[in-house]
């Protein structure tokens, strides 16, 4: 299973870039903070809002790991005597 397939839950993420997403939540929070529309229809674009959120924080933190993975294996090919010592 990839990485991605471990933070998408819903199909609209299954093929979002991270940069799309945080697009599209730029976008929502705007339209709440113009506050527009009935508050039905607020809090429906306020749980769209909360789920591009929670893939995005999610997605970030696929990354982190990603990212402390790959520093341990360079610190483990650029120190490889530290091992043996």
């Amino acid at each position: 299973m990839s990485d991605k397939a471990n933070i998408v839950s819903n199909d609209k993420f299954k093929d979002l870039s991270y940069d799309k997403a945080i697009e599209k939540l730029n976008s929502l929070i705007t339209q709440l903070e113009r506050g527009e529309g009935t508050f039905d229809e607020l809090m429906q674009v306020y749980k769209e809002a909360f789920e591009y959120y929670t893939y995005c924080s999610d997605y970030l933190s696929v990354a982190g790991e990603k990212i402390k993975n790959l520093n341990s294996q360079i610190t483990a090919i650029s120190n490889p005597l530290e091992d043996i010592v």
